[in-house]
């Protein structure tokens, strides 16, 4: 379940908050250990059908991948989507630091109550037909990616979910800014969000939907 030590690494390599890594911890979707002799961080799900792993300490595996989906995993199936039945908020993230962030903003938002992350561990893939029923008649929110990729996957997602009855909406990252002012590309992102920005959206300010 990870050490405070990996912990605080993790928080400090992904700018997390580590309420919000102890959240994901605690809800079998984030775990620590090693992976060809390198300590690692991976995000897997109750089902223990998915799971992907990147290095702890930010470096690319060998052939400059980042992260890794382990032999075995069925790669298109949404961590987390299992245990979305006692939740009425679903943040639907695309890819591992995104959940992570997710779980980040639950705690700062204080809304693990009513509120779960879900994410997508690759773009270019679609939700499976037996995952699509968890997300019938929830509140689901995506953030999508400042990238053709991103905006293409949000589309599909949102669509497929819609037909399986959640209500969707979706806010865009382009042209948001990170505090030393590159671009803010990800959720993930947001945690160092431009202050400037933060105050001119007021989506930035409640990123977790209250209706």
């Amino acid at each position: 379940a990870g050490s405070d030590a990996e912990l605080a690494a993790l928080g400090a390599l992904r700018c997390l908050g580590d309420a919000g890594l102890r959240l994901a911890s605690a809800r079998g979707l984030l775990r620590f250990g090693q992976w060809r002799d390198r300590a690692a961080w991976f995000v897997t799900d109750d089902t223990g059908q998915n799971i992907q792993t990147r290095r702890l300490d930010g470096q690319p595996w060998p052939h400059g991948c980042k992260a890794l989906t382990l032999p075995g995993a069925r790669a298109a199936w949404p961590l987390g989507s299992s245990q979305t039945a006692r939740f009425r908020v679903i943040l639907f993230c695309e890819g591992g630091p995104d959940l992570l962030a997710g779980h980040h903003f639950i705690a700062v938002e204080e809304r693990a109550d009513d509120a779960a992350a879900v994410a997508m561990l690759g773009a270019s893939l679609s939700i499976p037909s037996d995952a699509l029923p968890h997300f019938a008649d929830k509140r689901v929110r995506f953030f999508t990616h400042a990238d053709s990729a991103g905006r293409a996957s949000v589309t599909r997602w949102a669509r497929q979910l819609a037909q399986a009855g959640a209500r969707v909406d979706a806010i865009a990252l382009d042209g948001l800014r990170r505090s030393d002012n590159s671009p803010a590309k990800d959720l993930n992102d947001l945690t160092q969000v431009h202050p400037d920005d933060f105050d001119a959206h007021p989506a930035l300010q409640s990123l977790i939907p209250k209706d």
